[in-house]
């Protein structure tokens, strides 16, 4: 298991889904991808992907990333991804754009660190009681 103390500020950023259920918008479902830092679990910024594109376009995630560059004025050292993520690719293009080197990992090792912002998103956003 990974947790926030395992990490210093900038050394890596985690990329993931928030959502477990689709959220819908004017009746389209969307998932909502955060770029959250792993040692502060400040959550840098999100994009959010209609289901049917699978992944969030090039576009949003490099506008996600420089997001990110304006909160820390710099790149984290690596970027984490959530094994079997849909939108993997993209986030990996972007990131080693930006010289990143590239961690998967099970999301359940990554559970102490996202583990509270996904519950705060589905209590909070979505309504659910986890």
């Amino acid at each position: 298991m990974l947790t926030p103390d395992q990490f210093h500020v900038n050394q890596a950023w985690i990329v993931m889904r928030v959502n477990d259920s689709f959220l819908f918008v004017q009746n389209e479902p969307y998932d909502i991808f955060v770029l959250m830092d792993a040692a502060s679990t400040f959550v840098l910024g999100n994009v959010l992907s209609r289901v049917v594109d699978e992944a969030p376009s090039e576009h949003d995630v490099k506008d996600l990333f420089k997001q990110a560059w304006g909160a820390k004025h710099e790149w984290a050292k690596q970027i984490i991804i959530t094994e079997h993520s849909k939108a993997e690719e993209v986030f990996i293009k972007e990131a080693k754009r930006n010289g990143m080197t590239v961690r998967t990992i099970p999301l359940p090792e990554l559970e102490p660190i996202v583990g509270p912002l996904k519950e705060s998103f589905a209590s909070d956003f979505m309504g659910d009681i986890t």
